[in-house]
């Protein structure tokens, strides 16, 4: 997000400008295969990280919830596990009833998921409640839930996430244009060089 405030106060302030060329490394005098000179590179470098930054930015916020939790299946469940409470869990089986399994691990019993209700809650006797007793006793089930509710929403947004995969590609593009310009003026001075 800094990238345009950095971009405008250094990438494009001329003194700075001036100084970032590879006269000797690159014999900057002479045009390359692109063309391209010091200030062509640096507006590509800056506008490759502004789309960069917004791509970023646009997936943070459109991303399934399961990715706040987790980087993959693994990570939700493992983090998950950890973090949620009976309420979470209450939620997820809710929705796995209401919208129906679309995997194998949504197809779990519901009298077992009552049992843990019952022991983790305490619902039917408020006395033997205990959260990490019902967690560990039912922790197969706590799994097929979560691995039920990553699959399914691991599908969440994918128009969406995968445009900004592509406009993030362009911005690595954009990156990538000046970073071979100047690789290849490298190699000629090098090889002119040797000879």
């Amino acid at each position: 997000m800094a990238v345009p405030v950095v971009g405008y106060l250094v990438l494009f302030n001329d003194g700075v400008s001036q100084h970032i060329s590879f006269n000797d490394l690159a014999s900057e005098h002479q045009l390359s295969v692109l063309s391209l000179t010091a200030s062509g590179r640096l507006k590509l470098i800056y506008f490759g990280l502004i789309i960069l930054g917004s791509a970023n930015i646009l997936y943070r916020l459109r991303r399934p919830y399961i990715f706040r939790v987790g980087t993959d299946q693994f990570d939700y469940v493992e983090r998950a596990l950890v973090h949620f409470t009976v309420d979470n869990y209450i939620d997820l089986n809710g929705v796995i009833r209401h919208e129906g399994h679309r995997t194998l691990h949504g197809k779990y019993d519901d009298a077992e998921f009552d049992s843990f209700v019952d022991a983790a809650t305490g619902r039917n006797n408020p006395d033997v409640g205990n959260w990490n007793l019902a967690k560990s006793k039912f922790e197969g089930l706590l799994r097929s839930i979560l691995i039920e509710t990553f699959l399914r929403n691991d599908v969440k947004h994918r128009l969406a996430l995968t445009c900004f995969l592509l406009l993030a590609f362009c911005g690595y593009g954009l990156l990538l244009i000046p970073s071979f310009d100047l690789f290849v003026k490298v190699i000629r001075v090098t090889i002119r060089g040797v000879t």
